[in-house]
């Protein structure tokens, strides 16, 4: 199939008015955080939105009447960071970071029938080739999965750059591995598919992370790479990426889509979560509005346009 690359250029992308949209708990104190939100739309629990999002290596829940005011309503009962929300035949998964006391990391599953009551944790993946154990502390994170052709995909980042701005990591590269069951045992696919590259200006410095949708028979990535600007500054920014086969990727040309910009995202633009609804596209990120003492908050662009063919993540009629 020939390959497909929207027509989402920056300047479709809007932020919403009441940008932004969340505070990290406690308030915006120098060095707090909420960050990489995921989203369940209206018609999936109930008429209300949903989010999961995290700070300080706990893991919250939020609602909303309207995908834009939101409340906290809760937080999960286990430490966990950078979650994935995953939906398949009425079962919820829970894909998430674990941190210990050195910030060394490993990548978890916790399973649900109702986002209330939790199994105990599946540990998926740890830091095993050279690639994945560069840079301290040592870490495999930001998991996103995505069934292809019968078969788990479990994208993940590895490796670390250390941001001397902001003092701390943020990641190296992005791989995947599979699974034929959703519990694993996952096989690496063993080298990185995304990694620096000092000719792409906004991924010169790290790959960061990326979260994946399907869509007209292909894929869509949504990256936010690592970069250090003309200025020396440590950055990041939001960027579509499209592939047929989710392994060989290609930039869109008028890359970035969401960049830091004056206000709460003068910094870092970060993790996020793109949904479908009623025919738009809306990707909720969190975005840091400085360094080293920067605070890190949620909000939303919509892209301007109606999109006919839906946004996929896992299978459901909502979507």
């Amino acid at each position: 199939m020939s390959l497909i690359i929207p027509d989402w250029k920056p300047e479709k992308w809007v932020d919403l008015p009441e940008n932004p949209l969340i505070e990290p708990p406690g308030g915006p104190s120098p060095r707090n955080v909420i960050g990489d939100p995921q989203i369940i739309p209206p018609g999936v629990l109930d008429e209300y939105w949903h989010m999961f999002a995290w700070s300080r290596k706990q893991i919250y829940r939020l609602k909303s009447p309207d995908g834009i005011h939101w409340k906290y309503t809760g937080v999960l009962p286990f430490r966990g960071a950078l979650p994935y929300l995953y939906r398949e035949d009425d079962k919820w998964y829970l894909f998430y970071t674990k941190y210990d006391e050195q910030s060394n990391t490993v990548i978890c599953m916790r399973e649900s029938q109702d986002l209330e009551k939790w199994s105990n944790k599946y540990i998926l993946l740890k830091p095993e080739l050279p690639w994945e154990k560069e840079g301290k502390p040592v870490q495999v994170r930001n998991p996103c999965l995505i069934k292809i052709e019968g078969k788990y995909r479990l994208y993940y980042s590895a490796g670390t750059v250390w941001l001397k701005d902001c003092g701390y990591e943020e990641p190296k590269y992005i791989s995947f591995a599979e699974a034929e069951d959703i519990h694993g045992p996952y096989k690496r696919y063993g080298k990185p598919i995304i990694k620096p590259d000092s000719s792409i200006p906004y991924r010169n410095f790290g790959a960061g992370a990326i979260k994946v949708y399907k869509w007209r028979g292909q894929l869509i990535g949504f990256n936010n790479g690592i970069y250090v600007d003309r200025e020396g500054r440590s950055r990041s920014a939001i960027c579509l990426m499209v592939s047929v086969d989710g392994v060989n990727w290609i930039d869109a040309p008028y890359n970035p889509i969401i960049a830091p910009a004056k206000g709460w995202k003068t910094a870092l633009v970060y993790q996020l979560d793109a949904v479908y609804y009623k025919k738009k596209i809306m990707i909720y990120y969190n975005a840091r509005d400085g360094w080293r003492d920067g605070v890190e908050r949620i909000g939303a662009s919509t892209l301007k346009e109606t999109v006919e063919y839906p946004l996929v993540k896992w299978n459901s009629l909502s979507q």
